[in-house]
């Protein structure tokens, strides 16, 4: 299995990276990829499971960068653009594009990938999961074609498939179960169980929503008032401790009380209290985990 991206940016000019067939590992491993060019600064952590990669990304960008990329291995991939963005343009018939925004989400299928990366953003946190068929096998076994609902049909029929034509804001549920694979502090067998299990925990939770997809037009919400409520949502997030009233979040984002309250419900499917709610208990929760975990590694030095 091999990947091939080429950008002027790279000081390399081009960057191979070979990976054993179906990322197969029976222990976890881990590496630290650094970039370090004028153009592109930070570092990836990878971590290798049995038919998983996983790939921790933070660092800056001079932008806009752009990346020539091929993969000669189907692509199954779950993607959190935690902050930044990137758009994958495909150069043949058996891919689609591919577009995630500032803190949005995809799941997707391709067969091929061969195309360009484009990267329009200073900074980029992302949680990027590579898995494999065999991998989603074992996990659900042989109904995983049933569980997976439309995933499942367009991989068997070797057709790209993308679960959100416009990628999903990251939920306060998903941001908790990322966060708890970024910071996961466990070493060795403990911690490739641990993030198997969180990773297949996202997967229910996509094929769970699988079942009852719809996008925001089939929702007969405008695309000005989708964007709108991801302004409201944001605001909500920056704010938690004072956030806006109903009043407030209308005026600052132009819909009415009314059309804020019935749409944000259906782009979150909460109630906004509810949703701050949930926001402040998830926040509560990684406070907690980040003390309990600081707590650990002084008892252990």
């Amino acid at each position: 299995m091999k990947s091939t991206l080429k950008s002027s940016s790279f000081t390399e000019k081009t960057i191979v990276r070979n990976y054993p067939k179906g990322f197969k590992s029976e222990e976890l491993r881990e590496e630290t990829v650094v970039s370090s060019s004028s153009l592109v600064k930070g570092e990836t952590k990878e971590i290798f499971l049995d038919g998983i990669k996983i790939s921790i990304r933070k660092g800056k960008i001079n932008p806009p960068l752009i990346i020539d990329v091929e993969h000669n291995f189907p692509f199954f991939k779950m993607h959190f653009e935690i902050e930044g963005n990137s758009q994958y343009t495909p150069k043949n018939d058996r891919s689609v594009a591919v577009k995630i925004p500032n803190g949005h989400y995809n799941f997707f299928f391709l067969p091929m990938v061969k195309g360009k990366l484009r990267y329009d953003c200073y900074k980029r946190n992302t949680l990027e999961i590579l898995f494999t068929k065999d991998y989603l096998k074992r996990v659900f076994g042989h109904s995983y074609r049933a569980v997976s609902s439309s995933f499942g049909d367009a991989l068997e029929r070797d057709i790209p498939f993308l679960m959100w034509k416009h990628s999903k804001p990251i939920t306060s549920q998903l941001q908790f179960i990322i966060d708890e694979i970024i910071n996961c502090t466990y070493e060795g067998a403990i911690k490739k169980a641990y993030l198997e299990s969180k990773i297949t925990e996202i997967l229910t939770l996509f094929f769970d929503s699988l079942k009852n997809k719809k996008t925001y037009q089939e929702k007969n919400i405008t695309e000005d008032d989708y964007l709108n409520i991801l302004k409201a949502e944001t605001i909500i997030k920056k704010n938690l401790k004072n956030p806006p009233t109903i009043l407030e979040l209308s005026q600052i984002t132009g819909i009415n009380q009314f059309k804020l309250k019935q749409n944000f419900k259906l782009v979150f499917g909460m109630p906004i209290f509810s949703y701050l709610t949930e926001l402040r208990m998830v926040k509560a929760k990684k406070l907690i985990l980040e003390k309990f975990h600081l707590t650990i590694g002084s008892e252990e030095t």
